[in-house]
């Protein structure tokens, strides 16, 4: 026996299917009408146009009224006992919708919304293997349908086909990127908490021998708000950002140290992580970042910035969202990337020299290196692991360990400077490039000029 109707597990789910329903319905609202017919076909294509517009009002239990007499007049009308079944899915009964659904299949009607329809009953019932069968036979009829990809995706989820669900975010990424990124929000995450007991600890320190590769200088005489902009500066109309910062001893900062294959164990931080940016500075070069987190844009400055997020993978780089940021003003973005992307870049379009980078992790057990190249990590779960050591601009370097029950492991990993691999579009640190009306009192718009009190001198170091 069919069980009860039951929707889907979340609200979430529950509108996201009604709303389909609805665009689904517009779709089966085709009228066969032609020259010669009979009285009685006459008057059944009458009661199905009542129904028609009975439905387009809402009116669901009028319109199946309407739909049920003509197929009483006409009951080789499958286009009458498609949308009967519609009016059925919309006010709850899903058995009766089934039934008439499948007599208009054997009238001879299909189509792909038609067998979208039947799933979303056959989901609505709990009766998931014939959902997802008619899902994916609507989508072998026309691949297009992004609705039809998303709803398959949930009726997998329930099916704890989470592999084909997240087969579902790969293709839909392409398509609806909105949609992707709610179908992969509700996919379990392959990461499971746990209280770690007796776990383990490492400790290392990452180096870079040969010479310090070079800063990267931008010109503020191209910045759009030069008058604070240039609150930060080395004092001669260049901002320095510093990617390679490497201590008299060699340490490296700013490196991410991520242990790949962790499966279960802490939970990842509760705060969520932000952008700040103080006077066109972003206080964090590098961060790592899981996929679909939320991370705060925090704008202190009292200029507007023009942030951006992209997502980088071997052979691509993509814009994934791009909007302005108010003065004094947050927002936040979700660093939601491709299956295959391993880095995520924030920037400001209108100031390239503020900018955060993002390592892409699938576990909590990460951190990036201090001013001496030293880093570590706690409450490992005992087990042998990958470790990974990822700087932007220089290939990753790779290391295995063995976290046992308690104890201590360590870690070193050495960069080459030859190794580097960045482009320098202002390489030119010689002269002095402010505007001659930087130099006056006076508001380059009229009146007094406003400056940030304190002034931040960047050094070179090199």
């Amino acid at each position: 026996m069919i069980p009860n109707p039951r929707a889907l597990p979340s609200k979430h789910h529950t509108k996201a299917l009604a709303i389909l329903r609805r665009t689904v319905f517009l779709l089966l609202l085709i009228t066969f009408t032609g020259p010669g017919l009979s009285l009685a076909a006459q008057t059944a294509e009458e009661h199905y146009q009542t129904g028609l517009d009975q439905s387009r009002k809402g009116q669901w239990e009028a319109a199946i009224e309407s739909f049920g007499k003509a197929v009483d007049l006409a009951p080789s009308f499958a286009l009458a006992q498609a949308n009967r079944g519609v009016a059925f899915s919309q006010v709850g009964k899903h058995k009766e919708a089934l039934v008439a659904f499948e007599e208009a299949l054997h009238l001879g009607y299909d189509q792909p919304e038609f067998r979208y329809n039947r799933g979303i009953a056959f989901a609505r019932l709990g009766l998931y293997d014939e959902a997802a069968t008619e899902l994916e036979t609507a989508l072998k009829k026309d691949s297009r349908m992004v609705l039809t990809m998303y709803d398959l995706g949930l009726v997998y989820i329930m099916q704890k086909r989470n592999d084909e669900a997240r087969e579902m975010v790969n293709s839909l990424y392409r398509r609806n990127n909105k949609l992707a990124k709610q179908l992969y929000d509700q996919i379990p995450p392959e990461y499971h908490v746990v209280s770690v007991d007796n776990g383990g600890a490492l400790q290392g320190r990452v180096t870079m021998a040969g010479p310090v590769p070079r800063v990267r200088s931008f010109h503020l005489i191209h910045a759009p708000n030069i008058q604070y902009c240039s609150r930060m500066s080395d004092g001669k109309g260049h901002r320095l950002l510093y990617d390679f910062t490497v201590s008299g001893q060699g340490g490296l900062k700013d490196t991410v140290i991520a242990i790949q294959g962790v499966k279960k164990g802490r939970p990842f931080p509760q705060d969520l992580q932000k952008f700040n940016i103080a006077r066109c500075h972003s206080d964090k070069y590098v961060i790592g970042a899981r996929n679909s987190e939320d991370i705060v844009i925090e704008n202190t400055d009292p200029i507007p910035h023009e942030i951006a997020t992209y997502e980088f993978a071997e052979s691509y780089v993509k814009q994934r969202s791009n909007r302005p940021v108010s003065p004094e003003t947050s927002q936040v973005r979700s660093a939601f990337v491709r299956h295959d992307a391993d880095e995520f870049l924030i920037k400001c379009n209108l100031h390239p020299f503020l900018q955060t980078r993002a390592f892409m992790v699938d576990n909590p057990y990460y951190t990036v290196t201090d001013e001496e190249g030293r880093f570590s990590i706690d409450q490992i779960p005992p087990g042998t692991y990958e470790v990974v050591a990822w700087h932007p601009f220089i290939p990753n370097q790779k290391g295995q360990i063995v976290i046992e029950p308690g104890g201590k492991s360590e870690i070193t990993f050495e960069f080459n400077s030859k190794d580097v691999r960045r482009k320098l579009y202002h390489d030119d640190l010689d002269g002095y490039r402010f505007q001659t009306w930087y130099d006056s009192f006076e508001n380059f718009y009229g009146g007094k000029r406003v400056d940030d009190p304190v002034e931040v001198l960047q050094e070179l170091r090199e």
